[in-house]
């Protein structure tokens, strides 16, 4: 598998679980503020991938509050003082319909991660495509150009661990499947689906203390994020590694506090 890594552009951007954009391998720092704009139109353009962004969605997105010309006009000045700021005029394209960061120039951990993936032929290179994500997409970014590319992103993610991990159990490397969930965990702790691979894998290694903990982090995560509780799957695999939960310090399934009951409308 043939991958060109960070170092070949001289533009490199990281995009998974921060941002932080690298010219000729220096990483961009500001002594004084920061410029919005143009950072903005970047993390923008960066969700659009190699194709780029629509001038219209551009406008839309960066600039609401303008009438349809005045946000080309404000598009086209920002996009100037993008390329003064990544030292390269080539590295932004702007054609009548869409702008886009040149791949000759620019090269993008979400980009490669989702390269990698689709192009891995074997469990071995699907294992280092993964190693690309290591966090959730711009998680700073609110329009609903970040929003649609993170969702994507994840699912890529998410659906290609739960691909792998399966393999590894279905030929019995159970510490393979479990090596590979808590990777994914330390990414992105937001998919029960891989929660519970994780807790089927370590009951079948006979942990039930670590199958007790894993249940606690993932209905922990479930209440944070979601609001809910862990599904009876996942229950279903913690109360058989833990029948009682008591022997580990720990509640019973389904069990909760008088006090969250007392909170309760």
């Amino acid at each position: 598998m043939n991958m060109q890594s960070a170092d070949s552009r001289p533009i490199n951007i990281y995009t998974l679980g921060r941002f932080d954009v690298v010219l000729d391998g220096v990483p961009l720092r500001f002594v004084f503020k920061a410029p919005r704009k143009p950072l903005v139109l970047l993390k923008a353009l960066l969700c659009g991938g190699r194709a780029g962004v629509s001038q219209e969605a551009l406008g839309a997105a960066l600039w609401p509050e303008l009438e349809q010309w005045s946000a080309v006009k404000a598009l086209y000045a920002t996009v100037l003082q993008l390329r003064r700021l990544l030292g390269r005029k080539s590295a932004v394209k702007v054609d009548p319909a869409r702008v886009a960061l040149d791949p000759e120039d620019c090269w993008v951990d979400a980009w490669a991660f989702e390269h990698a993936v689709a192009a891995a032929r074997d469990p071995t290179e699907l294992l280092w495509a993964l190693r690309f994500y290591r966090g959730m997409f711009l998680s700073d970014a609110e329009h609903s150009l970040a929003s649609d590319a993170r969702a994507r992103l994840r699912r890529t993610f998410f659906r290609s661990v739960l691909q792998l991990g399966s393999g590894y159990e279905r030929i019995g490397d159970t510490q393979s499947a479990i090596d590979l969930y808590l990777m994914a965990l330390d990414a992105d702790a937001t998919c029960e689906d891989v929660h519970r691979g994780l807790m089927r894998c370590l009951a079948r290694e006979g942990q039930s203390s670590a199958v007790a903990a894993a249940f606690l982090r993932c209905r922990a995560m479930l209440t944070r994020h979601f609001g809910t509780e862990p599904s009876a799957q996942t229950e279903k695999i913690y109360r058989e590694a833990c029948p009682s939960g008591r022997a580990h310090g720990l509640p019973p399934p389904g069990f909760r506090p008088a006090a969250e009951y007392a909170s309760m409308p």
